[in-house]
């Protein structure tokens, strides 16, 4: 395993990544020792993410466990998320790359009520 050791900025577009990852993806994903992954310098961080710290590439050089979300931010593939519109994408490159503008949400994460039904019952006289 290679040393990649990172800059405050190339980590914060790391958190970004995995922020919008968890608002915009459906799943569960291990990403509890990211802080500590990235202070042992590890060149594949929590959960498959590899990174790169050579200038004038992407920090995340790929995600081993969604590639089609990897696609879509560094790849600028519209169509590697088919369900999430063209403009959410950019927002979401923006936020994750630049840090600018607001971290995206999908619309699958929204709480919603849902009335219970309840349960079929039989009575005892």
């Amino acid at each position: 395993m290679a040393e990649v050791t990172l800059t405050e900025q190339q980590k914060d577009v790391v958190r970004r990544y995995v922020a919008a990852w968890r608002r915009c993806q459906p799943g569960i994903r291990g990403f509890a020792s990211l802080e500590d992954d990235m202070e042992k310098c590890c060149d594949v961080l929590v959960d498959g993410i590899a990174i790169d710290n050579r200038p004038g590439r992407p920090v995340i050089s790929a995600d081993a466990r969604d590639e089609n979300f990897y696609a879509a931010i560094f790849g600028n593939d519209d169509d590697a998320i088919p369900d999430m519109a063209p403009d959410d994408l950019e927002q979401a490159r923006e936020y994750i790359i630049r840090g600018e503008g607001e971290m995206p949400v999908r619309k699958w994460h929204m709480v919603r009520r849902v009335a219970t039904k309840p349960a079929s019952f039989v009575t005892h006289p």
